[in-house]
């Protein structure tokens, strides 16, 4: 009994101890993660600003409407300022797509070395940072051109 014992014992210790060696170190995992969690933190503070351009676009596209029988310059602005919130809020969908299709566990999956899953993180996150600015200047200059027909 004790025999059989100790070849089992023998036996799982040897098949664990024989697995793969882990692909990341735990400070490459711990970094990773940080990594990871800053780029998610430039995603968390744009992403409210999704319903802010919403209500800004309806406001302009209404006020272009309006401004469009008129012999000024606001009307093409207003379009100009439209099209930019267009494609500041599919950037900011682009990118959701592209880290929905890539979370952390297959971004480590795919790549086979610590700095290869950074460059990715690192790349992502610059991402975020420009459809951050292209979300914030589309949303000035459209509250600006309110402001400027709406007086408020």
């Amino acid at each position: 009994m004790f025999n059989r014992f100790f070849l089992l014992f023998f036996v799982v210790t040897f098949v664990t101890s024989c697995g793969p060696e882990p692909k990341f170190s735990k400070e490459n995992l711990a970094e990773q993660e940080q990594a990871w969690a800053q780029m998610m933190e430039g995603h968390d503070v744009v992403m409210p600003l999704m319903n802010d351009l919403y209500q800004a676009s309806s406001k302009l596209k209404a006020l272009a409407e309006d401004a469009m029988v008129e012999a000024s310059d606001f009307h093409p602005r207003a379009q100009e300022a439209l099209a930019n919130i267009e494609k500041a809020e599919d950037g900011m969908m682009a990118w959701m797509g592209s880290i929905k299709d890539s979370p952390i566990d297959s971004v480590r999956a795919r790549y086979e070395d610590h700095a290869a899953v950074m460059a990715f993180i690192d790349k992502e996150k610059t991402d975020i940072e420009q459809v951050a600015e292209n979300m914030q200047a589309s949303l000035a200059t459209a509250k600006a051109l309110i402001q400027e027909r709406t007086g408020n």
